[in-house]
């Protein structure tokens, strides 16, 4: 295991549970309905957890976790832009915007583990896989919503 690039890896997927924290948080705001209100916070609780998961690891090898407010200018923009685009949308177009997302950030997760998997040791292994099916069942779960909304 190399604790230097462990501590990259965990800190990549803190920053991806950042996101996602802010993605359902805005979208949390802009939708009226209860249902999605409950769901999204749900998720956000779920990234939460995650994100101090991952804190704590890297504080275990001696590692500082990433600052969410540290992140770069582009990401800033490329975020004001999304907040925007969920503005005045209806439900179906805010699940098909977060069945995206989702889908973005279980592509983050599986590419660490299949990157990575000589840098982390088996129990983080373990708790990345975990991570990675709890955050696809969220996707499942988006998805299923946005397809009702077909039928």
């Amino acid at each position: 295991m190399n604790k230097e690039k462990s501590i990259v890896v965990l800190n990549n997927l803190i920053e991806i549970n950042n996101d996602r924290i802010q993605v359902y948080e805005t979208a949390t705001i802009i939708t009226e309905e209860s249902d999605l209100k409950d769901l999204f916070s749900e998720f956000q609780e779920t990234s939460k957890i995650f994100k101090s998961e991952l804190a704590e690891e890297v504080q275990k090898m001696g590692g500082i976790p990433v600052d969410v407010m540290k992140k770069n200018i582009f990401l800033v923009r490329l975020w004001i832009n999304f907040k925007a685009s969920l503005i005045d949308k209806d439900r179906e177009d805010i699940l098909n915007t977060l069945e995206y997302k989702e889908f973005v950030a279980i592509k983050n997760y599986k590419d660490t583990l299949a990157e990575n998997f000589d840098h982390l040791t088996a129990e983080l292994l373990i708790m990345l896989k975990s991570q990675q099916v709890l955050l696809t069942a969220h996707h499942d779960k988006v998805k299923k919503l946005g397809d009702l909304m077909l039928s």
